[in-house]
């Protein structure tokens, strides 16, 4: 299944010039599956990490920072602190500085996270 969304990621930066709220839709879908237990934090977060039409492509433009912000928003939402925090400190692979982009200024989505 992840596999689609691999795909779903390649298009992203084509997508979000009709539809500027792409990211944090495609974050609310991925929320649902983490909250769901259909899938990891961890393996959503490896997915969006290396999304884009070259891997790493969503990083670099910053698109990654709405992707994981906005399935982080709906998480604490939805769920509450205690499961976010839960889901955060399970992961330690992640950490979630690196989903800034290299030249721009931090995610604001992701920001109230770090």
């Amino acid at each position: 299944m992840l596999a689609r969304f691999e795909s779903v990621l390649c298009t992203l930066e084509d997508v979000v010039n009709d539809a500027p709220r792409a990211a944090e839709f495609l974050g609310r879908i991925f929320a649902k599956i983490i909250i769901e237990k259909v899938a990891t934090f961890t393996e959503i977060a490896q997915l969006i990490h290396d999304g884009g039409e070259e891997p790493g492509g969503l990083l670099e433009i910053g698109l990654a920072g709405d992707v994981l912000g906005s399935t982080l928003e709906v998480i604490q939402i939805e769920k509450g602190d205690v499961l976010l925090n839960e889901i955060l400190s399970g992961s330690s692979n992640f950490q979630l500085k690196t989903f800034q982009p290299p030249n721009a200024k931090i995610s604001r989505k992701l920001e109230k996270f770090i």
